[in-house]
């Protein structure tokens, strides 16, 4: 969800949840949490992730990078 919000800043929670196929009642409980752990922010309806919340992108991105140099998968 983070790197769909980081691509699509301001993408409507509806949108969100048809991208990353989840449903409406379940994407709520999960950007909820997101929210709390201030990794993304609501603002006029639109979704954005914070510098938190890419700093917590970027070492993801990291770690599956370098789990995917030794052959494993994330």
């Amino acid at each position: 969800m983070l790197e769909a919000i980081s691509r699509n800043p301001g993408i409507a929670p509806t949108r969100l949840g048809q991208k990353a196929n989840v449903p409406y009642s379940r994407l709520t409980q999960y950007l909820k949490i997101l929210e709390e752990k201030n990794l993304v922010t609501v603002e006029d309806g639109g979704l954005y992730i914070t510098e938190n919340g890419l700093r917590f992108l970027n070492e993801v991105r990291r770690l599956k990078s370098l789990f995917s140099s030794l052959g494993l998968v994330l």
